[in-house]
C-alpha cells in the first residue's frame, strides 16, 4: 500500500469479507478497508436484529463450557455489528433539525465500536474469545455516558423549540433506539457473565446475568435502600419504606432491570415525599409518610404476571401533567445553568445531582419493564400522591423473544439479498427450544 493511506491490510472471509473463491485473502491499504467497513455499516444497518429470549439464555447457559462461550463469542461478533451500525445510522438519516452535537457524538461513538469490531478476527478459541470480552467491556465504559449525551441532546432541541410533531418524532426515536440498547446491553452482559461463570466457577442459582430465583421484593428492597442513601445525603432526610404483599415470590430475571426500575420510581417517591412534607414543617407531631411497596402475584398460576406497587404520599401530578409523564422532553427537576463540555469516553456528571433523572428515568424504566413483555403505569391522586404499577413477566419457560424490538430497520424497502451472510442465516446461539 502507499505510505498515506497508513500501511495496509488484509481481508478474507472468515473476517466478513467479501467472497474471494480461491484467492483467500487480499492485501488493501487501512484507508480503503477503513473506506470499505463504512460502506458495510450503512448495509448493516439495514439488517434485521436477531431476537433472544430469557428462555433461550438460560437454557444455553446452565451447564457453560469453553465452547459454549465461544459459540456465544461467534453469535456476538456477527450480532454486534449490525446492532452497532443501526445505532450508528439512527440520527444520521433523521431529519436535519434532529442533527445536533450531543446526537453526532453518538452515531461516532456506535460507529467506532463498529469499527473495532470488524476489525479483529471472528473468534474461535479460547485466547480470540477472551481479547472478545476485553472488547465487549471497553465497548461497555465507552457507551456507558450515552444517556447523558442524549439528554443534552435533548435539552438543546427543546431549548431551540420543538413543535407537536418533532416532538413526537424525537420520543418515538428515543424509544427506539434505547430499547434496542437494552437489548445489546443484555446480549453483552450475558456472555460476559458467562465467561466469569466458565474462568471462576459457575455461581449457584444463576445463569451468567440471569438470576434463576430473583426476587422482585429482595431487588426493590436494595433499590429503596440505595435511594434512601441519597436522600439522605442530598437532602437531609428520607422517609421509611415498607414492603408487603407476596414478598417470596420468585422468577427467572435479570435483577439489575428491576433495580433501575425500582430505583428510578423511589427516587420520584422519596423526592416527592419530602418535598410535600414541608406543607407541614409547623406541626411538631407530623411525621414522613413511609412509601409502599406492594408485591403481588398468584401462587397457583406458575405465567401470572408478577405485579408491583410503589404507593408514596407525596402530592401527587397534576391531572394536566400526567400524560407528560412519560416523554423524554420533561422533568420536574432544574436544567443546569452552566453548560460544560463532556467528553464522549467519560461518564458525564451533568446531571444536577443523582436524583434529578432529567425527564429519562421514567420512560426509560417503562422500556425495561416492557422488554421482556411487562409494562408499567402510574396513577395520581391530586393533593394526595401517586401509585406506579411494574408489571413484570414472570417468564418460566414461555419465549418472549417476540417482545424484542425488530422494527429497528432504517430502511425496510431494503434487499438484503447482498447480505445473505447476515439475512439469510439464523445468527442465534441458543437454538430453538
Amino acid at each position: 500500500g502507499d505510505g498515506g493511506a497508513g500501511g495496509s491490510r488484509k481481508m478474507s472471509t472468515s473476517s466478513g469479507g467479501a467472497d474471494l473463491g480461491d484467492l483467500g485473502t487480499v492485501t488493501i491499504t487501512k484507508r480503503r478497508f477503513h473506506e470499505l467497513l463504512l460502506a458495510e455499516a450503512t448495509q448493516l444497518a439495514s439488517v434485521r436484529q436477531t431476537s433472544v429470549s430469557i428462555e433461550m439464555m438460560r437454557r444455553f447457559g446452565t451447564n457453560p463450557t469453553l465452547d459454549t462461550l465461544i459459540t456465544s463469542a461467534r453469535f456476538l461478533y456477527r450480532e454486534l455489528p449490525v446492532r452497532y451500525a443501526i445505532r450508528a445510522k439512527e440520527f444520521e438519516t433523521a431529519p436535519s433539525w434532529i442533527k445536533c452535537k450531543p446526537f453526532k457524538q453518538i452515531s461516532d461513538l456506535y460507529l467506532e465500536c463498529f469499527l473495532e469490531l470488524r476489525s479483529s478476527p471472528e473468534p474461535s478459541s479460547a485466547r480470540a474469545e477472551e481479547q472478545l470480552c476485553q472488547m465487549l467491556t471497553k465497548h461497555k465504559d465507552r457507551l456507558a455516558c450515552v444517556v447523558d449525551i442524549l439528554s443534552e441532546g435533548t435539552k438543546e432541541l427543546m431549548e431551540r423549540g420543538l413543535n407537536k410533531a418533532e416532538e413526537e418524532y424525537l420520543h418515538t426515536t428515543l424509544d427506539r433506539f434505547f430499547t434496542a440498547r437494552i437489548g445489546t446491553s443484555v446480549i453483552t452482559a450475558q456472555h460476559l457473565a458467562l465467561h466469569e461463570d466458565v474462568v471462576d466457577g459457575k455461581r449457584e442459582g444463576w445463569v451468567g446475568a440471569l438470576q434463576l430465583d430473583c426476587s422482585p421484593a429482595k431487588v426493590f428492597q436494595d433499590a429503596a435502600m440505595n435511594v434512601s442513601q441519597l436522600c439522605q445525603r442530598e437532602m437531609g432526610m428520607a422517609p421509611e419504606f415498607e414492603i408487603k404483599g407476596h414478598t417470596d415470590v420468585t422468577f427467572p430475571y435479570f435483577p439489575d432491570h428491576i433495580h433501575y426500575i425500582g430505583c428510578e420510581i423511589l427516587k420520584n417517591s422519596f423526592k416527592a415525599t419530602i418535598e410535600q412534607s414541608k406543607m407541614f414543617e409547623e406541626d411538631q407531631n407530623f411525621q414522613l409518610p413511609p412509601v409502599e411497596i406492594v408485591v403481588g402475584s398468584s401462587h397457583k398460576k406458575q405465567y401470572e404476571d408478577v405485579v408491583v406497587m410503589i404507593r408514596d404520599r407525596g402530592g401527587g401530578v397534576p391531572t394536566k401533567r400526567m400524560p407528560r409523564v412519560w416523554k423524554y422532553t420533561y422533568s420536574t427537576a432544574e436544567r443546569p445553568e452552566n453548560k460544560r463540555a463532556y467528553h464522549p469516553h467519560q461518564q458525564s456528571d451533568m446531571r444536577r445531582g443523582i436524583l434529578a433523572g432529567m425527564g429519562f428515568g421514567m420512560p426509560l424504566s417503562r422500556l425495561y419493564a416492557r422488554f421482556f413483555g411487562g409494562d408499567m403505569e402510574m396513577c395520581s391522586l391530586a393533593g394526595i400522591g401517586c401509585a406506579s404499577y411494574v408489571r413484570l413477566k414472570r417468564l418460566g419457560g414461555r419465549e418472549q423473544a417476540e417482545q424484542a424490538v425488530s422494527t429497528n430497520r432504517l430502511h425496510s424497502n431494503v434487499s438484503n439479498d447482498h447480505m445473505s451472510e447476515y439475512a439469510d442465516s439464523p445468527r442465534n446461539p441458543y437454538g430453538k427450544y
